[in-house]
């Protein structure tokens, strides 16, 4: 497995209830193919943070598949790909 960590903007299209169903990154249309969840570990304080996280797995229209986790500070208009498994 690698692991690629990043600091590069997607935009993310959320269903109704707020949970990520497709992805546009580095050029690439990718859609969610599993449920999202919260990334381990960003929690580790008694308050509640200030951003929102999603952890992943999306493919692309050529059919590959990783895990990635966006982070979206509150108030913030952009979500950064923190973290990309493949």
């Amino acid at each position: 497995m690698t692991t690629i960590d990043l600091t590069e903007m997607a935009t993310l299209w959320l269903d109704d209830v707020a949970v990520p169903v497709r992805m546009l990154w580095r050029g690439r249309r990718w859609k969610v193919t599993d449920r999202p969840t919260e990334p381990e570990g960003l929690y580790w304080s008694t308050h509640a943070p200030d951003f929102v996280a999603w952890r992943f797995q999306a493919t692309d229209e050529a059919g590959v598949s990783r895990v990635f986790d966006l982070v979206r500070h509150h108030g913030g208009q952009h979500w950064t790909v923190a973290h990309v498994y493949d």
